[in-house]
């Protein structure tokens, strides 16, 4: 299991950086240096911060930013299937759980 998680999420950080140079492109943006500027943020972007299970993301920064970067890459007329799916993965994150409190085995 171990080793299945480690390489799907060297293909998730893969597509993820392909996906922000595709935009990057489309805007004329060095995306080496955004990933660069990205990557010196050590405390959150390789923490185990955001690598734990549980429950859905929320706020108003993360599904903002997400729709943001998404009618910007629509603008530019790009698919980015990886960070499109971010929302729809998080509601389905959020019906399981309505459903395990309906039924009572979660308080």
């Amino acid at each position: 299991m171990v080793k299945y998680v480690d390489n799907i999420f060297h293909a998730l950080k893969i597509t993820f950086a392909n996906e922000v140079g595709m935009l990057s492109s489309r805007l004329s943006i060095d995306s080496h240096e955004v990933m660069d500027i990205f990557t010196q943020d050590t405390k959150l972007n390789i923490s185990p911060a955001y690598l734990k299970p549980g429950f859905a993301f929320g706020g108003s920064c993360l599904p903002k930013d997400i729709q943001a970067f998404l009618y910007k890459s629509k603008s530019c007329d790009l698919e980015i299937p990886l960070i499109a799916s971010l929302l729809k993965s998080n509601e389905e994150q959020i019906k399981i759980t309505l459903n395990l409190i309906q039924k009572g085995w979660v308080s």
